[in-house]
């Protein structure tokens, strides 16, 4: 028994160096790295700390891009998406506390607090509605209350593989692994890790992929984005889950599930249900991952046009 303590011990004692030698590197790593990281966007002040928001085009219709949870650089990940736009638009990426460029904070993220965010961050930035709102996986949440609340500040909505509010029901939430994932990412674990892993934009050039890999590594499971995950149910009674208003165009395009925990067919009966009855909703299937505008990038942005040409007509 003493033999096998000492031995534990000993193997306790390498983790700790292997884990403080990571966190050294890693502080060291940020250190440098942040030299690199410039806001490409605006920084604007809300709520106490400072929102990025990326601005291209000077369109008479403007898209506003909203990023699901744990998109390190929504900027960048949205980038072959909105690259791929006529210049008849206005670009909008609007990245949340601690995604992309904007700071990190501990105050609440409820879905109002994140809605009101955006909201100021589009105003301080002189963007102004109504907007045509293109929002991932888990911003659906958002963009349904702001539909809700402020009908008049949006045109249509399209809807880049939702998380329904259905889902929230049957999702199972593990609150030790998130903090587990956010101290490992806290000691610089991450940069052990392959790039795909945290990286869903692989069409990105070589330098944008490692500007994308050094914003991981200083944002990815921040305080704001593990509060964000740790609240997502709480968030999801606070929005209507049945339906969008009724006048509102709203196209709703859907992955095969792959990469949300869910089966395809479960994943897409969440949609076909949220779509069931409503007149205004136009409901395209992609038999590609969730974030399936890295797929099938070219065809959802013809899909896109058309729809917003129909829509403004």
């Amino acid at each position: 028994m003493h033999v096998f303590i000492k031995r534990l011990l000993f193997l306790l004692g390498i983790v700790l160096v292997l884990l403080l030698a990571s966190f050294t590197y890693h502080r060291l790593a940020l250190q440098r790295e942040n030299a690199s990281l410039n806001p490409v966007g605006q920084m604007v002040a809300v709520n106490g700390y400072k929102i990025s928001v990326f601005v291209k085009g000077q369109g008479s219709q403007t898209l506003v891009f909203l990023s699901g949870a744990g998109t390190a650089s929504p900027i960048l990940d949205f980038k072959d998406v909105y690259d791929g736009f006529s210049k008849e638009y206005k670009i909008v990426v609007v990245e949340r506390a601690d995604y992309g460029y904007s700071e990190d904070t501990s105050k609440s993220r409820d879905v109002s607090v994140i809605l009101s965010e955006t909201r100021q961050s589009l105003a301080k930035s002189q963007v102004s509605g109504p907007y045509i709102i293109l929002s991932h996986s888990m911003a659906s949440l958002e963009t349904l209350l702001w539909q809700e609340n402020y009908p008049s500040e949006v045109k249509a909505v399209v809807c880049l593989d939702w998380a329904f509010p259905e889902s929230y029901f049957q999702l199972k939430r593990h609150p030790q692994m998130l903090r587990l994932a956010r101290w490992e990412s806290q000691l610089g674990l991450l940069r052990l890790l392959p790039r795909q892993l945290y990286m869903p934009n692989e069409n990105l050039s070589d330098s944008d992929r490692r500007l994308y890999q050094e914003i991981a590594y200083r944002q990815l499971l921040s305080q704001a984005m593990l509060n964000e995950s740790l609240c997502a149910k709480e968030n999801d009674k606070k929005v209507n889950s049945t339906s969008i208003k009724s006048q509102m165009p709203v196209l709703l395009m859907v992955s095969n599930g792959k990469g949300t925990g869910f089966g395809q067919e479960q994943w897409r009966h969440y949609a076909t249900s949220f779509a069931k009855g409503q007149k205004n909703m136009e409901v395209t299937y992609y038999d590609s991952p969730h974030y399936f505008y890295h797929y099938q990038t070219k065809e959802m942005i013809r899909s896109i046009e058309e729809f917003v040409q129909e829509t403004t007509d």
